[in-house]
């Protein structure tokens, strides 16, 4: 199985007077005072649909932040844009911390009055999609915050995912789960700072520890650098963690940021296989030295 994996998209568009929550003041500074909407691409955002459409994975994942500040329209040019994917592909979707940037924005489950066919929500909480041998499993450790980009899994999704990972129906599965916040970062340590991480990444880690299916991937994005790493645990066995780095970058050389995107093979004896594109300023292309060795 070819798995695709696309991440921290962030369509963009300007706020109305009316929808400037605090949180969105600051947002919008952050966009057009300094800068940052000069970051992301609404042309390689439409090249990384195409490309991926090109590449005719057996299924498509996004682990969030497809929007800057969860807007309606920030929402729509997503779907617009994502359409000729969706309409092709299996696709699983879930959420990131900008997508549910503010309390209100939570409270009217924006997120899935756009996406929700291709986000398997559960009664739970756990987000579940199954392509032929593979099942993906998703978690929503988003909340909105004044400041902080912090995430926390609710209780009854981990509950949700232990029950899952018990279940001996996903033995002959290839199994991955899907999450905007990485569990650990680049050098294989909890990714549970206060300002950024997971604040309970200890929990999921023990719920792993104690399923005998455990994932043969974790996905996840939250940090635009790309990286792959372990998550060590204690039998000895390691669950590869990768992130693709963000998929809507635009091309900054002087800035070694560009959009990144990643191919996963699922193998049947439990490996996988790795392929990473880079937007070289005119296409995404297979990355220079091999999967995560530009940094970017």
């Amino acid at each position: 199985m070819r798995l695709a994996h696309a991440t921290d998209i962030h369509w963009f568009a300007r706020p109305r007077l009316g929808q400037l929550a605090f949180k969105r003041v600051l947002g919008t500074a952050n966009l057009y005072l300094r800068g940052r909407r000069h970051s992301f691409s609404r042309s390689v955002q439409r090249q990384l649909v195409q490309h991926i459409r090109a590449i005719a994975p057996d299924a498509v994942m996004i682990t969030g932040d497809l929007t800057a500040q969860a807007l309606p329209a920030e929402f729509e040019m997503a779907r617009d844009d994502l359409k000729p994917m969706l309409d092709a592909l299996p696709t699983f979707v879930v959420p990131g911390n900008h997508d549910v940037y503010t309390a209100a924005t939570q409270r009217q489950r924006a997120m899935q009055q756009w996406f929700e066919p291709w986000m398997g929500l559960q009664d739970s909480g756990l987000a579940r999609i199954d392509v032929g041998r593979l099942t993906l499993l998703g978690l929503d450790p988003n909340r909105a915050t004044w400041l902080a980009a912090s995430g926390r899994i609710p209780s009854a999704q981990l509950s949700a995912l232990s029950k899952t990972l018990h279940d001996p129906e996903l033995a002959d599965q290839a199994v991955v789960l899907a999450l905007h916040y990485p569990v650990v970062d680049r050098r294989g340590t909890l990714y549970d700072n206060a300002a950024h991480g997971l604040l309970n990444a200890s929990e999921l880690v023990s719920v792993l520890e104690d399923s005998p299916h455990r994932p043969q991937l974790i996905a996840c994005g939250h940090v635009h650098h790309g990286f792959r790493s372990e998550l060590r645990l204690s039998d000895g066995t390691s669950i590869p963690v990768c992130n693709c780095g963000s998929s809507g970058q635009a091309h900054q050389p002087d800035r070694r940021r560009a959009a990144a995107m990643a191919v996963y093979e699922l193998r049947p004896d439990g490996s996988v296989g790795y392929e990473r594109f880079v937007h070289d300023g005119t296409a995404f292309a297979p990355e220079p030295g091999g999967p995560w060795a530009t940094g970017r």
